[in-house]
């Protein structure tokens, strides 16, 4: 049985969510800024589907999530970062999670 092309496109989306923050370790991305590199690699999220992503990185340990600014004068922005883990498994050092492609 092979693996439906959104399923597998899920996978890849979190790697490359993964991929994106790992350039800016160990500083944080905000959503915008993850949502322009999967537009900027092609892909069409939303941004709760992008929020589903990070919330299934999050629990595995590979990103934090946080809100910082002003949330009273909606001056707030949601940021991602990579965690330890996260960067072990972007570079290799703990095995494969077969909820992240990270090759391409």
């Amino acid at each position: 049985m092979t693996m439906s092309v959104q399923k597998h496109e899920e996978k890849e989306i979190r790697g490359r969510i993964l991929k994106a923050l790992d350039f800016e370790f160990p500083r944080a991305m905000s959503l915008q800024m993850i949502d322009y590199a999967l537009q900027s690699a092609r892909y069409t999220c939303s941004p709760g589907q992008i929020k589903a992503h990070l919330a299934y990185l999050a629990q595995k340990g590979y990103v934090r999530l946080e809100s910082v600014g002003l949330a009273d004068l909606d001056l707030r922005r949601d940021m991602v970062t990579l965690t330890v883990q996260g960067k072990d498994l972007v570079e290799g050092n703990v095995p494969d999670d077969p909820g992240v492609i990270l090759s391409g």
